[in-house]
């Protein structure tokens, strides 16, 4: 995967989509087993960095949405993750970023992981950069990464692929997850890794194994999980819940080939055992901030 794609995916990171863009890849509801989920909507703050330091806020310049979802029971549980955001150009400068993700789970062990995902092709690596691509103006399209994986018991399976869309697009738009679905109906270059130490149950994906080590509630947790045939390590620290009742969470990954890191905070409620958070903040580039804030 390009740099610039692996970075926005872990950052915020992205089969089919969520209710209610429910596609192919997801199984009927079963009968008798009704679905148990939590979802929630936000808004996307946005802060300029200038040497680590905020110069300049500005609310509202985007939106998302994070939902968990189970059906059935034993060994019929199907766990759907979901995470997706993106901005509104009106409101942030001109700049059009979108990324979403959804993760589909089987079995409790699990038996199998698929994951798909896609995101705004970003280069800007600094300030600068960021405001010449902005003052270039548009082109009407705008290039896009997509990645579809599948972990299985000791092995791995991915490809990443690439596509134009109209940069106007928003993050819930179904056609551009349609577009990106079907650049793997062609010659995707399938990759393929085996994992000896995962025998008996598919490597975590990342949202899984995030949702994982939030329901431990434990002061201190980590994990691994493989994305796009890497793999990478998973930490989270629960701190003191604030007057506002919610407990922040202190989260790092770092990619175990690499070594390259990437930190983020989120915040549960702490009368609430759900893991879908109700703040979440990450930087995805040194020059920017953003804050999911729940609406």
């Amino acid at each position: 995967m390009r740099k610039r794609s692996r970075r926005g995916f872990v950052g915020i990171v992205l089969a089919s989509l969520l209710n209610p863009f429910r596609g192919r890849g997801q199984s009927a509801i079963l009968v008798g087993a009704p679905p148990r989920s939590t979802s929630r909507t936000y808004r996307a703050d946005a802060v300029i960095l200038l040497l680590g330091l905020p110069v300049y806020h500005r609310s509202a310049v985007g939106g998302g949405q994070a939902s968990y979802e189970e059906t059935g029971e034993g060994p019929t549980l199907r766990r759907t993750l979901f995470f997706a955001g993106g901005s509104d150009p009106k409101r942030a400068v001109g700049l059009k970023r979108i990324g979403w993700i959804q993760e589909i789970v089987a079995g409790p062990a699990p038996s199998e992981a698929t994951y798909f995902g896609v995101l705004t092709s970003s280069p800007e690596e600094s300030l600068e950069h960021a405001r010449k691509s902005v003052a270039t103006g548009s082109s009407g399209q705008s290039t896009f990464s997509a990645v579809s994986g599948r972990n299985t018991p000791g092995h791995s399976r991915s490809a990443i692929t690439h596509l134009e869309y109209a940069d106007s697009v928003i993050w819930s738009d179904r056609g551009l997850i349609e577009k990106a679905q079907s650049t793997f109906e062609g010659k995707a270059d399938w990759r393929e890794t085996s994992w000896p130490n995962s025998p008996n149950q598919a490597p975590a994906t990342f949202l899984f194994q995030l949702a994982t080590l939030l329901k431990q509630r434990t002061r201190r947790a980590e994990g691994r999980y493989v994305y796009s045939e890497q793999e990478y390590l998973l930490r989270l620290e629960m701190l003191t819940p604030g007057r506002d009742r919610l407990v922040p969470v202190r989260g790092m990954t770092r990619n175990l080939r690499t070594g390259h890191e990437t930190p983020f905070r989120l915040w549960l409620e702490e009368a609430n055992d759900s893991m879908v958070p109700v703040r979440i903040e990450f930087q995805p580039r040194s020059f920017l901030r953003l804050t999911f804030e729940s609406a």
